[in-house]
């Protein structure tokens, strides 16, 4: 079940390295305890899962591991940097972290090309103007995701899935070691899902990254994911490979309501 099992103490195996791991860490915000006792990791180089029911402190979880929450109690390492209130701005620096998509005000007057290059904000300071380096990387990460003929068009004109391309741009410009993401195809259409989930396996073997998806995309699992962490009640209940973590009792545990796990051309088929 937990990190302390066969997975070790972190969930690691003694060969690996954790780009990000949570020791029996816990939040408390606004008089409620949002995480208790969480134990987990994100082994470098890997990309894991995150799962659970709404309220169940994912979205929180990767709060943490870029710094811009704290633990109440327990310790999380990101990077080889102890998050604290000191070190979280030094660490996003690192780290790129896409949000949901939300809709946007049409009349917001920025373009997709300035949108993106304000992700080269962080590293430069505030004194400090973006350049023909910082540029040239924007032009790269848009055309990394497909998005180059975008690049003059307001910002609050694109659909949801044009909007989450230029949002994984914008963490890419900041040529990040680890990538967040949270629900990055949630309100998406079919198809718009599909596209963007398969951008983003295309991105972490191209850029070599560390990535952690929070999502409910259960049978894009095999295809991204190595591991998968489950979460329920503001704790992790399980963490281990994706393989394992399609399993019928577990999975209707995890959502209180019947899933079934069929087989089809031979791959799981999760159905709820």
């Amino acid at each position: 079940m937990g990190p302390k099992g066969a997975w070790g103490f972190y969930g690691l195996n003694a060969s690996e390295r954790a780009a990000v791991a949570g020791h029996e860490v816990s939040l408390v915000a606004g008089g409620r305890r949002v995480l208790q006792d969480c134990s987990f990791t994100f082994p470098s180089g890997t990309f894991t899962g995150i799962l659970g029911p709404n309220g169940a402190g994912k979205t929180t979880l990767l709060g943490l591991c870029n710094g811009l929450v704290t633990p109440t109690s327990g310790r999380i390492v990101s990077l080889d940097v102890t998050v604290t209130p000191r070190s979280g701005q030094a660490l996003r620096k690192r780290i790129g972290y896409v949000a949901q998509w939300r809709v946007i005000d049409p009349r917001q007057p920025i373009t997709v090309f300035e949108s993106v290059l304000s992700g080269t904000y962080g590293k430069l300071g505030m004194f400090r103007r973006p350049g023909k380096h910082e540029q040239h990387l924007t032009e790269e990460s848009l055309a990394a995701v497909s998005a180059s003929h975008l690049s003059d068009r307001p910002l609050g004109h694109l659909s949801g899935g044009e909007a989450q391309r230029v949002a994984i741009a914008r963490a890419l410009v900041q040529e990040p070691e680890l990538l967040l993401l949270d629900e990055p195809t949630a309100s998406l259409d079919w198809n718009a899902r599909r596209e963007i989930l398969q951008l983003i396996g295309q991105l972490r073997q191209k850029y070599y990254l560390t990535v952690a998806m929070v999502t409910h995309e259960l049978n894009a699992l095999l295809d991204l994911c190595d591991r998968v962490i489950l979460m329920k009640s503001g704790g992790v209940v399980w963490q281990g490979s994706t393989s394992e973590a399609l399993d019928s009792v577990r999975l209707s545990r995890l959502f209180d309501t019947p899933v079934e796990i069929l087989s089809r051309d031979g791959k799981p088929v999760v159905l709820m």
